[in-house]
């Protein structure tokens, strides 16, 4: 039986405080959206306590576990905060902010959040059932998979689309046409609502992008935070 089951006869079970959001009172939280290259990013999120004067630093881990902030904020008396960050480039960032708040040691409650960020470009689609690609795949109607001119057959990558997301293989080469990098198979299309849209701007990520961690010569505007 359950541990929370065992429960003396008659016992009330208190509810749990809840603060912003549906989040326990008290607890640190830090989150951020869907982002892309050069898009302004608000990480929003909650720090544990109240009062005023209060700072959230935002960080990201740098080259040898240095933490660089890239970007600080009011906190409100409640502990909820809302900073914004623009990404200069694609990667996967491990963030935290940490509480600047007068008496603090900077280091108490650090939530923690990884910022995804993707590359906007140019995709179409095409429909070519009954041939085979040129990665030898017999192609169909159903086929999932994405045309490229030099990423190596099989690679996996993510993509989104009005806040639809896939992740699909390569398994043909193309597209030619100028300004496209990506040519999906009908089905991608159909399942990322593209079809009718023929051609435009989506946001895409190789698959697996292991946590990016750069100098802060790479980050414009980063510093070493304080320890």
């Amino acid at each position: 039986m359950p541990a929370a089951a065992l429960l003396l006869a008659g016992a009330a079970v208190p509810a749990p405080a809840q603060g912003p959001g549906g989040t326990e009172a008290g607890e640190s939280l830090l989150s951020a959206p869907h982002s892309t290259v050069g898009s302004v990013i608000r990480l929003s999120g909650m720090l544990a306590g109240s009062g005023a004067d209060r700072r959230a630093e935002i960080q990201l881990q740098g080259r040898a576990g240095v933490w660089l902030k890239v970007a600080s904020g009011a906190v409100a008396r409640d502990g909820r905060f809302q900073i914004a960050w623009r990404a200069p480039r694609s990667g996967r960032f491990l963030a935290r902010a940490v509480d600047k708040g007068a008496g603090k040691s900077g280091l108490a409650a650090t939530p923690t959040t990884v910022i995804t960020v993707h590359n906007k470009t140019q995709a179409t689609w095409y429909d070519q059932a009954g041939t085979t690609s040129a990665c030898g795949v017999k192609l169909r109607k159903k086929t999932l998979g994405v045309a490229h001119k030099t990423l190596p057959c099989g690679t996996l990558l993510d993509f989104t689309f009005r806040g639809k997301s896939i992740t699909v293989p390569v398994i043909d080469r193309g597209p030619y046409g100028a300004g496209i990098s990506y040519d999906f198979t009908i089905e991608v299309a159909r399942r990322l609502g593209f079809v009718n849209t023929g051609r435009g701007a989506v946001d895409v990520l190789r698959s697996g992008t292991k946590l990016t961690q750069l100098s802060a010569a790479q980050l414009p505007g980063a510093i070493p935070a304080a320890s």
